[in-house]
């Protein structure tokens, strides 16, 4: 009898185990559910900055005298580019063009504050020569406190190909996948062809460069729209002459069309044809709101250009 009690006591014991397995199991799985069906639901704010650098000031300014850096055994004194400052602004992702060299970039966007990717295209500049000068190309800055991860880049390299005649190089493009809000988006960095304009468009071989890099951006768009996410694209692009907007489907997304407010000193010229343009997802909720302006890269150094900054959400 005893026997007996014990084996049903420990037959209860089992089964009051096994349901509450059961019971946890069916609450853990209606939480994933509830976790998961709240995926996406945030709307992402983001502060985008775009702006072109460059290694040495603009023709039009004096340079300055550069501060002598050592002295060798002869007594001449070797003499190094003026240093940049860290932005004074703060945005959650840069966009860059006219990039030749990350050391110029690392001193604007230090590493601690910010992750930087440049386009496979800067290591042409390792054997660059006076016969063959350095090319500009693009990158993307992240900022490390922003909560975005990233998941995936893609190199435009085919954005640099010249067509024939061209003698300008061309830039690359970089994009990057990231994560925020547990939402996925791309940003795509570029800086197309220039010097499009006259009446005799079509015989001009940067029109043909400028063409088919518009193309381009816009199958990569299209692909991405199409997979269901959203995308931002900002950089250069070219004005035919005469126009203010962009052509094709790039010209009907919400992004920077139109003067801009902003303190810039020389009236946002240095970013006239810079443009950050949104495209939403395929959700039936997407929107997008954009509002943007100008500002000096470098507040006491204003012969550095400005920089466009957008705030948006989508």
């Amino acid at each position: 009898m005893v026997v007996g009690r014990s084996k049903s006591k420990c037959s209860c014991l089992l089964i009051s185990f096994a349901t509450l397995i059961a019971f946890g199991s069916t609450a853990s799985l209606a939480q994933q559910n509830t976790s998961r069906s709240d995926l996406g639901t945030e709307r992402l704010q983001l502060r985008v900055a775009s702006f072109a650098i460059s290694a040495e000031p603009p023709e039009s300014v004096e340079p300055q005298e550069p501060q002598p850096l050592w002295r060798h055994t002869f007594g001449s004194e070797r003499r190094a580019p003026a240093r940049r400052r860290p932005v004074q602004f703060q945005a959650d992702i840069v966009v860059l063009q006219g990039v030749t060299n990350l050391g110029v970039v690392r001193q604007m966007l230090p590493a601690s504050l910010y992750r930087v990717v440049a386009s496979r295209q800067i290591l042409e500049n390792v054997h660059a020569t006076r016969d063959a000068p350095q090319v500009q190309t693009t990158a993307i800055a992240i900022r490390r406190d922003a909560r975005l991860r990233t998941v995936a880049h893609e190199h435009m390299l085919e954005l640099a190909e010249p067509p024939p005649g061209a003698e300008t190089p061309l830039s690359a493009g970089i994009a990057m996948r990231l994560l925020g809000n547990r939402r996925p988006f791309w940003v795509l960095s570029v800086d197309l062809a220039q010097g499009c304009s006259g009446s005799t468009v079509q015989d001009q071989p940067q029109c043909a460069a400028a063409k088919r890099q518009l193309d381009l951006v816009e199958a990569w768009l299209s692909e991405k729209v199409a997979a269901g996410e959203a995308a931002i694209i900002a950089g250069r692009f070219p004005i035919e002459h005469g126009e203010g907007s962009l052509p094709g489907k790039l010209g009907q997304l919400t992004g920077s069309n139109g003067k801009l407010a902003g303190t810039c000193p020389d009236g946002g010229k240095s970013i006239a044809r810079t443009y950050v343009l949104i495209a939403p997802s395929s959700r039936p909720d997407a929107e997008v709101t954009f509002q943007g302006h100008v500002e000096p890269v470098d507040k006491r150094k204003p012969e550095w250009g400005c920089a466009l900054l957008a705030d948006v959400s989508f």
